[in-house]
């Protein structure tokens, strides 16, 4: 580390700050302010913390091993303390209603909540920390320090007192959530759906510690309003508790995961998650820490993970730089790529979380296989790598469905999706390959014979026409402006099937646009089309960013909790570059994404078949192509896991696809 003299001789032979304030006595500012008296034992260091030292809320907390690995090297004897006190755990068990699905491979160490904030307070003031408990920091009252930290959370009082300096955005998700524990015994990160007759909950549960579990409730915003738990708990005689008669009733769904035992709570009360965006994580001698300047949702592990690297990058930047606002920014520079690549992770995740229950009537393995393809951050080579028993399993149920279950000493079926049939009403097409001959087509005849000859299973023409009867199935595709009402059912008549074709925008999915998309493609189910063929829409959106209401919009609770939970292999696999965001972008993988997050939207609320275009030459791969997996491999993840149903290339290179590495 860089003492003092170093500092001083590196700027001029003066140090530019030596009084220091943290605002919050979370997991990462109490981790800072050691780090900084680690590196700086003149500078005086306080820490101011409402709360008193034995008064936290939440169960566990979770650290991947990445960043156990970090703490080690910033504070060996702190990690020492935290891996004592810790539990380790490496499988991920989904309890799907009709079978229990295990996946191995998903180091990770929990802890409690209470025992890593006491490890902290202890290491903190042994550094020469001043810890001051029970002290409630007005907004502005630090300001005369040097560094003033604000690591007060997502609620940051501090941060909200000046937002537009800032650039403070608050989003809330959908679903209603409540951070719970139990005594019941897990050996694994276990995730449990529950059905009942107001629709479906699922609960997040990892231990912690010798008998004690985190247990995370969520369910969406229909279920939870008709089972009455929206209902406002009677605090007045509870201040400051647990809602009580949620709390039995989920104890009773619960019952057949909890082996008897009961969910405990603490402060426990249904919440909404905050996402939290800053555009700038400092303002003069303030700057954000943790939750405070941003927030990723819980099933992707990250909240307590963020918050303490955060602490480890903000004290080496303030150790090599004696002017607070330089360290300030070297710091944002180096840690906001890696928060922005957690949270495009995590809103894929925070919506598949939002919308489980539309997936259960999913075959157990290809659900199970949904749920750990919910973020690109897993390549389908390391999926094999962790499980490949399961997608051997999930690729099976996606064979069986399509009547191509390999017999009892019968050769194996088709590797590739593209390769099993589809019953698309009353045609039984011989594989997912759709070829579409255009609208000025003269021999439309000849085209559909020659698409038939390089292995499509399905021709759609555009336009209402018909041919003379061809050896491979027919539709046609029309744009919805041109084929709804009469002239629909008419073309339906004639011609089977009939497809619309409907510009698919490049906003998120869960927002406006895609809301309008699933209705339009809602109704034109109705007037008898029985697929839409999805069509990229390169139009740049002016949707807001992805989320179901601004921070206007009160959620069921106060007191949202952002400790992560387990469930996403985001920290396991090394960044990448290409296929995480959701954007109208350049790069083809994150176009992909999105177009997936609307073919899925549809396919599962409208009913219909859904065919997404996949870029010409596909079965070869493309050049330069990014994103970790081949495109032969992301398109045949997306049939398995029943994102999409068929796939259309305009001018196929090849008769066969190739077939996804086996890892």
């Amino acid at each position: 580390m860089i003492w003092l003299e170093e500092i001083e001789q590196v700027n001029g032979g003066a140090a530019m700050w030596g009084k220091v304030a943290v605002v919050g006595g979370g997991p990462a500012g109490l981790f800072l302010a050691r780090l900084i008296r680690g590196a700086r034992p003149d500078a005086r260091v306080d820490v101011y913390e409402r709360n008193a030292p034995h008064e936290a809320n939440g169960f566990g907390v979770v650290f991947s091993a990445r960043t156990m690995s970090r703490l080690r090297r910033s504070d060996p004897e702190t990690h020492a303390r935290i891996v004592r006190a810790s539990v380790t755990v490496s499988d991920m068990e989904l309890r799907h209603p009709r079978a229990t699905l295990r996946y191995g491979g998903f180091d990770f160490s929990s802890i409690s909540r209470q025992t890593l904030l006491t490890i902290l307070q202890e290491q903190a003031a042994s550094a020469g920390a001043v810890l001051h408990f029970g002290h409630h920091a007005a907004p502005g009252s630090l300001d005369d320090a040097d560094v003033v930290v604000y690591a007060d959370g997502a609620n940051s009082a501090q941060r909200d007192a000046r937002p537009e300096r800032f650039g403070t955005t608050v989003r809330y998700g959908a679903s209603p959530y409540m951070w719970l524990g139990t005594e019941a015994p897990f050996d694994a990160a276990t995730f449990a759906f529950v059905a009942t007759g107001h629709g479906h909950f699922a609960a997040h549960a990892y231990p912690y510690a010798e008998g004690l579990t985190t247990v995370v409730v969520e369910t969406d915003p229909a279920t939870w309003q008709a089972s009455g738990m929206d209902r406002p708990a009677d605090h007045a005689r509870n201040p400051g508790g647990s809602d009580e008669a949620s709390l039995e009733r989920l104890s009773e769904l619960f019952a057949d995961h909890l082996g008897g035992h009961k969910l405990l709570g603490n402060r426990s009360r249904w919440a909404t998650f905050r996402i939290v965006r800053n555009a700038r994580w400092s303002d003069g001698n303030a700057v954000l820490l943790g939750d405070a300047a941003h927030t990723a949702h819980f099933t992707v592990g990250s909240g307590t993970k963020l918050a303490m690297e955060d602490a480890i990058a903000l004290a080496a930047a303030l150790d090599r730089d004696g002017d607070p606002r330089a360290a300030f920014a070297a710091y944002e520079r180096e840690r906001r790529a890696l928060v922005t690549r957690t949270q495009e992770w995590a809103e894929p995740s925070m919506r598949w979380w939002e919308t489980f229950g539309r997936r259960l009537h999913m075959a157990p393995a290809q659900f199970g296989l949904h749920f750990m393809t919910r973020t690109s951050a897993l390549t389908y080579e390391g999926l094999r790598r962790r499980f490949a028993d399961r997608v051997d399993e999930a690729e099976e149920a996606y064979r069986t469905a399509g009547g191509t279950a390999a017999r009892p000493g019968a050769a194996p079926g088709p590797a590739h999706g593209v390769a099993a049939p589809l019953l698309l009403g009353s045609v039984r097409l011989p594989n997912r390959l759709v070829e579409v001959v255009p609208e000025e087509c003269d021999d439309p005849a000849a085209a559909v014979r020659a698409a038939g000859a390089r292995g499509a299973g399905l021709v759609l023409l555009r336009g209402a026409r018909t041919l003379p009867r061809p050896d491979v199935a027919v539709g046609s595709v029309l744009r919805p402006e041109r084929g709804g009402g009469a002239a629909a059912r008419e073309t339906a008549a004639r011609t089977a099937p009939l497809f619309a074709e409907v510009a698919c925008p490049a906003a998120d999915a869960w927002g406006p646009a895609g809301d309008e998309l699933t209705a339009t493609v809602r109704a034109l189910v109705a007037r008898g089309c029985e697929g839409v063929l999805l069509t990229p829409d390169p139009a740049p959106s002016t949707d807001r960013a992805p989320g179901s209401r601004t921070d206007s919009a009160p959620g069921p609770a106060a007191g949202t909790r952002t400790d992560p939970g387990i469930g996403s292999p985001a920290d396991s696999v090394p960044a990448r570059a290409a296929g995480t965001r959701t954007g109208p972008v350049g790069d083809p993988a994150a176009r992909w994404h999105a177009l997936l997050g609307h073919a899925e939207r549809v396919r599962t609320e409208t009913g219909a078949v859904v065919a997404v275009p996949v870029p010409d030459g596909w079965a070869l791969d493309l050049p330069g192509s990014t994103g970790g997996d081949a495109w032969p491999t992301r398109i045949h993840l997306a049939l398995v896991t029943g994102r999409i149903d068929l796939v259309v290339s305009a001018a196929p290179t090849v008769t066969r696809p190739a077939v996804p590495a086996a890892g």
